[in-house]
């Protein structure tokens, strides 16, 4: 009997090929599901081309400084990352410990040099520091500057006035107030009186300055009308017309009246720090 002609031999040859074929399918099953299943088990994020960390979840606790994932309920503490934490009745718990608490209202309060202070009531900046604002009271109501209140009716003021002797020229100044303070004028009033028949205007200025001197902020012209006798007054008032910081005001005719003219001068206002 020959060798090829023997079935014993196909059935060997046979199983050989099955064996072989199964092999080869085995193999090349392993080498196409390899990849897919080693991706699936072991999920992990690339730490670099050859290291990877296995991916973890919450459970592992706090203190983790790899295979966090991006979406996870973590926030970085400096150094590794932690669990952030929260309640079922008000989520997200949030550190309020070192925002600074309020201040206790005080006069010559300096700015903060944080956003979070508080002050509680109302105040007023004077230019350098916060002031309690005032109400009108009997103190502040005759007081002469503005400092630290707001008046819902006019602002207390000074008035200075001066009425000479025939002949005389009418002058009145507010002295200086020193440092930063300042004259703001609120109403003046001129008046001029001749006995005699004159038709020469007289003259008067507001000045930024004490008498006689000082930037001349306003004048007037004023006339008896050619009248013996005749006098003419002006009033104004609601002005806000404000001088130099220490720095008299005055308001003043320019020269001495005849021997048969009279001048009055009132002039009011008051004063900023």
């Amino acid at each position: 009997m020959k060798i090829k002609d023997s079935k014993w031999v196909k059935y060997v040859l046979g199983g050989v090929g099955a064996i072989v074929a199964g092999g080869a399918i085995m193999l090349g099953g392993v080498m196409i599901g390899y990849p897919a299943i080693s991706s699936m088990v072991g999920l992990a994020v690339a730490q670099s081309s050859t290291l990877w960390n296995n991916v973890i979840d919450a459970a592992k606790g706090d203190s983790q400084g790899s295979g966090i994932l991006g979406m996870s309920p973590y926030l970085y503490n400096g150094a590794s990352f932690d669990r952030v934490r929260g309640d079922t009745t008000n989520g997200m718990d949030v550190d309020v410990t070192r925002i600074s608490g309020s201040v206790t209202p005080a006069d010559a309060y300096a700015n903060p040099t944080t956003a979070n202070q508080m002050w509680s009531l109302n105040g007023v900046f004077n230019g350098t520091t916060w002031d309690r604002q005032d109400s009108v009271s009997n103190t502040n109501n005759i007081a002469t500057t503005s400092q630290g209140t707001i008046y819902s009716t006019s602002l207390s003021t000074w008035s200075v006035t001066n009425t000479p002797a025939a002949g005389s020229a009418a002058t009145a100044s507010k002295a200086t107030g020193g440092g930063t303070v300042r004259h703001v004028a609120t109403s003046i009033t001129i008046c001029f009186q001749d006995s005699a028949i004159n038709t020469v205007g007289r003259v008067a200025h507001l000045r930024d300055g004490a008498t006689g001197a000082g930037t001349i902020l306003r004048s007037w012209y004023l006339s008896n009308g050619g009248v013996a006798g005749g006098a003419q007054c002006e009033n104004l008032s609601g002005l806000n017309m404000t001088g130099s910081a220490n720095t008299a005001m005055t308001l003043e005719f320019a020269a001495a009246a005849s021997g048969t003219s009279l001048e009055s001068v009132t002039l009011t206002g008051y004063s900023t720090p």
